[in-house]
């Protein structure tokens, strides 16, 4: 089996581990129904979303989804400049079994020469388990930790106003503002594991594809959501998982209008 490149993102959050599987999944629902046609024909597709019992990677029951992720705009020019426009799609596979859960992009332009996938565990801790999601191995060895703070400033991932934990405060729980060391002090913290697997085979851009997928494709994007996720704390505290299925239910119908509409001005 080739290499991969393996990371383990350890996010840092202001909330419990019960509260994070609402607002995981508020976080993604809204996000995907804002990002659906800012772009022509670009956003999130979602084809399934339904209970599942049994599944080959080993996990208990739980909720599957499937995606299709029209891309085209987020990708770097060194990479669309050497693939075909009908390779900018990923197809996402994603099981929940929460407090774990299991997401694998498929793109059928690289067939087997591309992997990614995320792995993820949930816990009420600081992140100071050393192997939350079970690795082994040489996986195990070749694993880099990364621990992302949201109220850090950082280079790569600047702050945007109306979404800046540093700043906010919440109305319903009096939690924040989170400064840079929220997590020596606050009560309340969590810790989202995600190791993350990438493979990228493509001579010439292999390694500048696999590093940039790393920070810009998956950091920069787990550092932009949970700043989101945070500053959206009023909204979803409170709602019951029957208020999330309703709210994606009414996502998928509107993204499916949005990427109809643009299809047919694009046409």
């Amino acid at each position: 089996r080739e290499a991969m490149l393996v990371k383990e993102y350890r996010l840092l959050l202001p909330l419990t581990a019960e509260e994070y599987h609402i607002a995981q999944l508020y976080m993604v629902a809204k996000a995907s129904a804002e990002e659906t046609g800012k772009e022509v024909g670009e956003g999130i597709e979602i084809v399934r979303n339904e209970p599942y019992v049994e599944n080959e990677h080993g996990l208990p029951p739980g909720q599957y989804t499937e995606k299709i992720m029209h891309l085209k705009s987020k990708i770097p020019r060194f990479i669309t400049a050497v693939l075909p426009e009908s390779a900018l799609q990923l197809i996402e596979r994603s099981w929940n079994a929460y407090p774990k859960s299991l997401t694998i992009y498929e793109n059928a332009y690289m067939g087997e020469s591309f992997h990614l996938s995320v792995e993820s565990m949930h816990a009420n801790d600081r992140g100071t388990q050393a192997n939350a999601n079970g690795l082994k191995g040489a996986e195990l060895d070749a694993r880099k930790v990364d621990y992302i703070n949201v109220s850090c400033s950082d280079a790569n991932h600047k702050f945007v106003e109306g979404e800046d934990p540093r700043t906010f405060q919440s109305k319903k729980t009096g939690r924040g503002p989170f400064l840079e060391r929220w997590f020596e002090s606050s009560p309340v913290c969590m810790c989202a594991y995600k190791v993350v697997r990438l493979r990228f085979k493509m001579w010439g851009i292999q390694t500048k594809v696999e590093q940039w997928g790393q920070l810009y494709g998956l950091r920069g994007p787990f550092v932009e959501y949970h700043r989101k996720l945070i500053c959206w704390m009023d909204e979803w505290m409170g709602l019951t998982m029957a208020d999330i299925r309703k709210m994606e239910a009414e996502t998928r119908e509107a993204n499916r209008s949005k990427l109809v509409t643009h299809g047919e001005q694009g046409a």
